[in-house]
């Protein structure tokens, strides 16, 4: 019973569609108008043809080329690769339109044994029962190995620090851990210096003074070297800068008992530097911020000047101090006159 009913579907549905066709025909020829339903009609047409058409192309059987991944396996513990191998192959099968059509959106991976030097990709290509192989490039790969080692290498940062203006870096930026160990062939290992981080930027806000971020390593040995951690934590500390000015004596050093007595012309000189804005009164007072001129200086010296050595506090962040002037004018008196 439905069979019967199946076939009497189909005259059903050709008689409908003819019908379109006709009853368009005949408005046309009765209104001299353009069928309103022209377009549904074309794009049914459209469609059919197009079903047809991709239902017989996919039971078609066909030879075409795709590529395949390759994938390592089974390397042993104790060893490693030297050197990558190809990452896919070019293969040529041949099968059906719908066969092939998903394995070219599902290619599937070639194993590559390294417990074997060489490995046949003819024979390690894993295809569906429907499917034949035609061809492969390369035909053979030869999995080079080493001995595996392990060292723990330091991390070379790549990351680019942004501050607000006014603000610079308090102190260079730090990292934790500062080494991984990488554990590759043993070539591979002994030529590594360092290993860096991804290249990337951070910024730091005027609303803080640090930043703290973990930052991934680069991948510049895929497949062929791992590290731990592959992740590593970034330190920034900033601040905010001020300029400021000091008046200080300049004080002769070094003068041997008896010998000459020596005066700078001028002797006191303006110190012209940025601070750390938190650290600013403190610079104004600090006693162990001082010049001296030795008496070396002025004994080697054959100009009639000398530059003052500037004495910073150790305990305060002071940079680009300017000394005004430069250069300092002294006489020599004879001791008792």
């Amino acid at each position: 019973m439905a069979s019967s009913d199946a076939d009497s579907q189909g005259p059903i549905f050709w008689e409908r569609l003819r019908g379109l066709f006709t009853s368009s025909r005949e408005d046309e020829l009765s209104t001299g108008d353009r069928p309103q339903n022209r377009g549904l009609v074309i794009t049914v047409c459209v469609a059919i043809s197009f079903v047809l058409w991709l239902t017989f192309t996919l039971q078609e059987v066909q030879i075409i080329t795709m590529e395949f991944p390759t994938t390592v396996v089974n390397v042993p513990s104790d060893e490693a690769l030297a050197a990558l191998p190809p990452a896919s192959a070019s293969v040529q099968v041949e099968g059906e339109g719908v066969q092939l059509l998903w394995m070219y959106y599902n290619p599937p991976s070639i194993p590559l044994d390294a417990t074997d030097q060489t490995v046949n990709l003819a024979d390690a290509i894993n295809l569906p029962d429907n499917v034949r192989l035609q061809s492969i490039a390369p035909r053979q790969v030869t999995l080079e190995k080493e001995p595996r080692l392990t060292r723990r290498i330091p991390v070379r940062s790549r990351v680019r620090v942004e501050t607000p203006p006014a603000f610079e870096l308090v102190e260079p930026p730090r990292l934790r851990p500062d080494s991984v160990n990488v554990s590759a062939a043993r070539s591979i290992v002994n030529g590594l210096t360092d290993w860096p981080t991804d290249s990337m930027t951070v910024r730091i806000g005027a609303a803080r003074d640090s930043i703290r971020t973990r930052v991934p390593l680069a991948d510049t040995l895929r497949r062929l070297a791992s590290r731990t951690p592959n992740l590593v934590t970034f330190i920034a500390r900033a601040g905010k800068f001020a300029e400021a000015t000091r008046e200080i004596e300049v004080e002769v050093t070094g003068i041997p008992s008896g010998q000459n007595v020596v005066t700078l012309e001028p002797s006191f000189i303006r110190v012209r530097y940025r601070v750390l804005f938190d650290q600013l009164f403190a610079s104004k007072r600090a006693p162990d911020f001082f010049a001296t001129v030795s008496y070396d200086q002025i004994r080697e010296d054959t100009t009639g000047y000398v530059s003052p050595n500037l004495h910073l506090p150790s305990d305060l962040i002071i940079r680009d101090p300017e000394t005004i002037p430069s250069r300092l004018q002294y006489y020599t008196f004879v001791a008792g006159e």
